[in-house]
């Protein structure tokens, strides 16, 4: 189980547009290699043998988490022999613990969109593609995709294998970063050979990785280089500069910056997984026994260097003030295990600080599996990915692939809630792994003809275009209208530009 919990925390874890004015206020779509993606998965085909169209032949290994549960009949409902609960971790010594139990189903909230990975947990190591979920102002909810390596033009490739045969690959996405807010997403995608999906054992001398970005929440998409190795994104600096590994030999990882793939200098027992990137640059990584450090391998919480080996799953940090929430594990021999969050100040003590909502020097427990995402500033919520047994999943003609499933974390209260959609089935069963947050209101830019609308500096035709918004970017409303009937709307865009929209062009 600790392996398994370990294996969960590594898996952790783009864009020109045309800036022309016309009468319309509508513009001419983005330039070749700027287009818009889905999910896609992740297989070979042997086409030495003729037949190309065949049934796929392998996918790369799973991610860790527990194989998926079908639908349990009636006989397999019934409650198994309770067994013993593990001891609390010596860490939690002097802590009160509270249970952080599943309660009622949330609804996904109005001002909310989730960047999610999808894909299936045992069907591939990698995610199959980015998608977003938010509700339309009918209040129907929206699952459109973002990034598919075959919609940006990346084609089946073919090589020989060692074995003499030719195999046919589909480009598949390796690794991905996003700022907070998802205003920008980077991805690797493998497009020759293996890319070493399945880890070093598989690498090959052939593989070719593309580097491709968005600037507008993943909506619209850019190739900025082909790399000649096999890749994957694990980061994204404030700066905009991009932390990858590269694949350079069948014994070789190196963690680099891009541009320039100079090499990230690491302290020694410094690992590069798992890595959260704060507000100053500045990186919190892992060294070999899970615990949290900075790259010259000094512990970013000091209240966690006593942790357990490898009991450390998760981290959510506020990359501005330094404080934040752990996840650690608790297992012993014959029991199902337990998971803590342990909040932390900015001084690394744990049980203080602003996610210590329920006060000082308490903790929570669950026996839910948790991956912390964002937390809902102002809400005292934490968007999370949770393990829920099928069984508490309402009953849907939609098989569901994992219990893993998006919640909301509500501390106070201590409850897991499963995001509605997602529990009574309504939206489609995959990882859904909760990749980023955009926030609202919003407005959407439509009846643009696939192409875009002006950001004028002032509510007027003739006003300076600040940014040429896509067909279907989420930009936030600010509510303040402008222009003589009101034909104008204060938006921000997902690179931070504040301007003024024509109505026509935005759902609301």
């Amino acid at each position: 189980m600790r392996a398994a919990a370990l294996a969960v925390a590594v898996v952790a874890a783009f864009v020109g547009v045309m800036y022309l004015r016309f009468a319309s206020d509508s513009v001419p779509g983005p330039p070749p290699g700027a287009v818009a993606g889905g999910p896609q998965c992740i297989v070979f085909r042997t086409a030495s043998d003729g037949d190309v169209n065949g049934p796929p032949r392998t996918c790369a290994p799973t991610t860790g988490l527990p194989t998926p549960e079908p639908y349990p009949s009636p006989a397999e409902n019934k409650l198994s022999t309770p067994k013993p609960e593990p001891s609390p971790p010596a860490i939690l010594n002097g802590m009160k613990v509270m249970p952080l139990e599943v309660g009622a189903p949330a609804d996904l909230p109005s001002d909310v969109a989730l960047i999610l990975e999808t894909g299936c947990w045992g069907c591939e190591g990698g995610p199959r593609g980015l998608v977003r979920t938010y509700l339309r102002p009918d209040g129907s909810i929206a699952y459109d995709s973002l990034l598919d390596a075959a919609a940006l033009g990346l084609h089946t490739d073919k090589f020989t294998a060692p074995d003499g045969s030719i195999r046919e690959y589909q480009p598949f996405i390796t690794g991905y970063a996003t700022t907070p807010d998802a205003s920008l997403i980077v991805a690797s995608i493998c497009t020759r050979a293996t890319c070493a999906p399945q880890g070093l054992s598989d690498w090959s001398a052939e593989s070719q990785t593309a580097l491709v970005r968005s600037s507008n929440g993943g909506v619209t998409w850019t190739e900025i280089q082909r790399l000649e190795v096999g890749a994957t994104i694990f980061g994204l600096l404030p700066t905009g500069e991009i932390l990858l590994i590269t694949y350079d030999s069948r014994d070789s990882t190196l963690p680099r910056v891009y541009p320039g793939l100079s090499e990230l200098q690491l302290a020694p027992g410094v690992g590069y997984w798992g890595v959260k990137v704060l507000a100053n640059g500045e990186l919190i990584l892992r060294n070999d026994s899970s615990i949290p450090v900075l790259r010259d391998g000094r512990p970013f919480v000091s209240g966690l260097t006593a942790a357990e080996p490898g009991s450390i799953n998760d981290l959510l940090i506020d990359p501005n003030r330094m404080h934040g929430l752990a996840s650690v594990n608790s297992f012993s021999p014959g029991s199902p295990g337990n998971y803590y969050l342990l909040p932390f100040d900015s001084a690394g003590a744990i049980g203080r600080g602003p996610f210590a909502s329920a006060g000082e020097n308490v903790v929570w427990r669950t026996d839910n599996y948790l991956r912390l995402g964002p937390d809902l500033t102002g809400e005292g919520l934490i968007l999370a990915n949770a393990t829920l047994p099928i069984t508490q999943l309402a009953q849907t003609p939609q098989a569901f692939i994992s219990g893993f499933v998006p919640v909301v974390l509500d501390l106070k209260q201590g409850t897991i809630q499963p995001i509605r959609p997602f529990f009574d089935g309504a939206l489609p069963s995959s990882r859904n792994l909760i990749a980023a947050v955009q926030r609202g209101p919003f407005a959407r830019v439509v009846n643009t003809d696939a192409t875009c609308v002006n950001v004028r500096a002032e509510p007027l035709s003739s006003a300076g275009i600040l940014d040429c918004a896509a067909e279907g970017v989420l930009l936030r409303n600010t509510g303040e209208a402008g222009g003589p009937a009101g034909e104008w709307l204060k938006v921000v865009t997902p690179n931070g530009a504040e301007g003024w929209a024509n109505a026509q062009y935005l759902q609301r």
